[in-house]
Formats: structure tokens, sequence, C-alpha cells
């Protein structure tokens, strides 16, 4: 980042999970309009509510007993981890109770007494993936003694948006995207969090935030209508945007791969994570939920519809690929389908009125008799129980909030 955007340099960032800092429930506010217009919400039904409630009091219970005074660890070895801290509370909160504020208090006095100067909360790397998660759980928490953070928190992510104060035009494929907080790729992951983050606490809505997450999101869909972008591989191969609506990790860059099209043409390959987080982002920056940009997106959803991995992945080499990464995956389905309704977006027009429940026997179904969830394919550090209880948690209440 350039001098003149940071006033005070990040430094080196906090050990953190990537994939381990996902964000509370969208902020997606429907407009008077869309209220009026927006067809009920399938709730999960009474016989299936109470086992989600169940789950998720033993999946709350699970976390509270592996902290070390509101504080968690991926490697209790190697300290208290910021990412992890604020991922487990976000989760925890989504189960509330009388116990639930003063527990969580120590680690949210801890998260911001990390806050530095340029209002960063990290401990050693991935400064934009910490910033976000550790927002969010302030934000969750509904304590204004938290909203001096949250400003210096938001404005942080501001200033990490790639943009002209980098130097970055719009002609360039990285313009309105986030990365890391340090090296590596500006990508879809990063800026989905960073944009739901920068929302949850408190950034208007009107703020050019948003339309210059727009210019990065068109261009990580395959939409040729709205991605500008053509791209060359190190072999020599073309690649130009599809049309099959899904999204991918980045311009130029999919973790799916690259398939050729029937008329011979290449494109990089859709897949589910990028492809829910997509529309997520779509309706948290203000693109109308009748926008052709939104709608591909959801009819991708439709024809892809799948809970047994991450659709688009089981192309990769080797076929274990296809469970890597899961519980985010279901997080992000979920989270993503609840913005949709919540925006009037009509799912039973597209086969995915009862995603709820569907999603919530998944995990239901996989649930330890200890309260925690894994994933088996330890790729992500899904194989935390922390990590991926996490995700169950923060993903069953969003199932649960159609009830």
């Amino acid at each position: 980042m350039s001098s003149s955007k940071f006033s005070v340099a990040a430094g080196a960032c906090g050990i953190a999970l990537v994939c381990a800092l996902v964000l509370a429930s969208a902020a997606c506010s429907p407009d008077a309009a869309s209220k009026s217009a927006a067809p009920a919400a399938a709730a999960v039904s009474d016989a299936l509510s109470n086992p989600i409630n169940a789950a998720m009091q033993r999946g709350a219970a699970f976390l509270r007993a592996a902290a070390d005074g509101g504080r968690f660890s991926y490697d209790p070895t190697k300290g208290h981890d910021v990412g992890m801290t604020a991922l487990a509370l976000t989760a925890i909160e989504t189960v509330p109770g009388p116990e639930t504020a003063a527990f969580c208090l120590p680690g949210l006095t801890w998260l911001v007494g990390m806050q530095k100067p340029d209002g960063s909360i990290f401990d050693k790397q991935l400064a934009v993936y910490c910033t976000a998660a550790a927002l969010m759980a302030l934000a969750n928490a509904k304590d204004s003694s938290w909203d001096a953070a949250l400003r210096k928190g938001r404005e942080y992510l501001r200033v990490a948006q790639t943009d002209e104060g980098e130097g970055v035009q719009q002609s360039s494929e990285d313009y309105g995207g986030i990365g890391y907080g340090g090296a590596g790729d500006i990508n879809m992951s990063t800026t989905q969090w960073a944009v739901d983050a920068a929302r949850e606490a408190g950034l208007p809505k009107d703020d050019q935030y948003y339309s210059k997450a727009l210019v990065f999101l068109q261009r990580s869909q395959n939409r040729s209508e709205s991605n500008d972008q053509k791209h060359t591989l190190p072999d020599g191969t073309a690649v130009v945007p599809g049309n099959d609506g899904g999204g991918i990790y980045r311009p130029g860059d999919s973790k799916a791969g690259v398939e050729a099209l029937a008329d011979g043409r290449k494109v990089f390959r859709s897949y589910g994570t990028m492809t829910y987080a997509l529309l997520k982002s779509y309706l948290l920056c203000e693109l109308d939920a009748k926008d052709p940009r939104v709608t591909a997106a959801l009819q991708w959803i439709s024809k892809n519809w799948q809970l047994e991995w991450n659709p688009g992945m089981e192309f990769r080499d080797k076929p274990e690929q296809r469970y890597e990464g899961l519980y985010y995956y279901y997080l992000t389905v979920a989270r993503a389908l609840a913005a949709a309704e919540q925006r009037g977006l009509d799912l039973a027009a597209m086969d995915l009125r009862d995603w709820r429940s569907e999603l919530s026997k998944v995990l239901l179904a996989k649930q330890a008799k200890d309260g925690s969830w894994v994933n088996a394919k330890d790729r992500w550090w899904e194989g935390s129980p922390i990590l991926c209880t996490s995700y169950a948690l923060m993903a069953l209440a969003a199932c649960r909030k159609g009830h």
C-alpha cells in the first residue's frame, strides 16, 4: 500500500487462519419495494428447529471448553490467535444466553487491545482477514463499547482496497479488490470478507468502497457481458470469460482449473464457494436483486446445487479435492442464500426453497458426540474442530433464521 494511504505501516501480520476468518450473517437490508414483494422465506420445521437449537448449544459448549480466558488457538504451542479467537467468538455469539456476553467479553477486550494505530487488528500476518473477523465479532456483540474500534477497523478496510491510492486504475484486474493485507493475490475470498465486515461495522452503503468492489466482483464472474478480462496462461493458452454465471477466485485464476468449451474456447471453471461469495457480495454492495449479474449467479447455483461436496471442484486432479474446505463451503452457502431471501429473491422458483432444511440435516448428521465438527480432509485448517465447529454454528444460525 502507498504511504499516501497508510499513515502507519501495517508491519508484519500475525499467524491466523485464512479460511477460518469467516464472518457472521450478512447485513442486507431490503428496500421497501423488495419487502412488499418478497416471498416468505421457507422456515425450518418445528421438528427440525429443536434439533438445530440443541446442536448449536452443544457446539457452543465445545468451543467454550476449548477457550483460554476467552481466547483461542489453532496450535496451543504457538499462543493465542487473533483470527481463531474472532471466529470462535462470532460463532458463540450465535447462541444467545445469559452466559454468552460474559464469556465473550475477555476475548473481545483482547481483540481490541490488538488493534493497531491504522485500525487493523492482527498479530503476525493476514491483517485483512484478521481485522475483518475481529470486526464481525465486535459488531455481533451489540455493545456500544466497541464503536470506536469498529470505526477505526472499517477505515482500515477502506484503505486496504486496491484503487487509485496505490496508483491502480480501473483498467487493472485488481481494481476494487482486497488482498491479505500483505503479500499475496488480490482475490474474491478476502474481498468478500472485507466487504461484509465493513458493512457490519457501519460503513454507509453509499460509500465508494462498494462501487469499487463491484468492479472486481464482476471481473471474477463467468459472464462475458460484464467481465471485460482476457488472460493468457504461462503456456500461451488464451482464456476468456465464460457465460455460466458462476464465480472464480480472481480475474485470471480459478482454483477449479480451466475447461474447454464445445467451440474450443478456454474458460476458468466456476465453483461453489466463489459463486456463493459472489452472490452475497453483490447484494452487500447494493446491486439490485434483479440485476442480470445476480440472476446469472443464481442460475449457476440452481444448476449446481450440491451439499455432498464443493461443486466445480470435482474436476480437479484428485477426487478428495472436492471435499476440501467443505465447512467453509457450507457457511458460504447459508449466508449467501439467507441474504438472497432477505432481498426478496424467490428461491422457490429455482428449486432452492428448502435449502435451510437440507443444509441443516447435513450438518446435524456430521456433528460428533462431543458437540464438535471436523473435516477428515485436513486442508485450509479444516482438521481443526474449533474451526469447523465455528463454521457449522454460523451456518446453522443462518438456517435457523428462517424459523
